[in-house]
């Protein structure tokens, strides 16, 4: 098993941080290594929701398929991915830091399949998988603060309730 880990302050608020990285929609926007999303089912966030990722590593195109096993917006998602002889876990907290910034921990556990890791292309590999871990960070970072993302309640809009204050839209 391979363990990566991060922390990093984000110029946003947790809220729209947490939902930028839990729907998985957005997340060719930060994600490095993505090359593709499949099918996504489930509410964005909710446990038990479920995408699929098709994400170039070693030279492969490999499909991994994701499961939100933890979400305490603002401050938790997890997710575990599995493919074909791999695994992965995303464990990301989020702290807020006043009202407009946070600070992500996040911990990347992985076993990428045995054919990679046996060979001298899986010490190259585990390089690159940590070289794109920073960057797709960063990317997110970028993201974030570019004032591409909203805080937005997806329960209450989920249950078409206009969030704390505020009116829904009509049309």
């Amino acid at each position: 098993m391979s363990r990566l880990s991060t922390t990093l302050r984000i110029g946003a608020p947790a809220t729209a941080v947490f939902d930028l990285i839990a729907d998985p929609s957005r997340t060719p926007e930060w994600q490095t290594l993505l090359a593709e999303m499949g099918d996504i089912a489930g509410r964005p966030g909710g446990v038990g929701s479920s995408f699929v990722g098709w994400y170039r590593v070693a030279g492969r195109r490999l499909a991994a398929r994701f499961v939100v096993t933890a979400a305490e917006r603002p401050s938790l998602f997890q997710l575990n991915g599995a493919t074909t002889g791999g695994w992965t876990r995303w464990t990301t907290v989020i702290e807020a830091v006043g009202a407009d910034a946070c600070e992500l921990t996040v911990e990347l556990e992985y076993e990428l399949p045995g054919e990679v890791v046996g060979s001298i292309v899986g010490l190259l590999t585990r390089s690159r998988v940590s070289n794109e871990f920073r960057r797709t960070y960063d990317a997110l970072r970028r993201v974030a603060e570019a004032g591409q993302v909203e805080s937005v309640d997806v329960q209450a809009s989920m249950m078409d309730v206009p969030p704390a204050g505020g009116q829904l839209a009509t049309s």
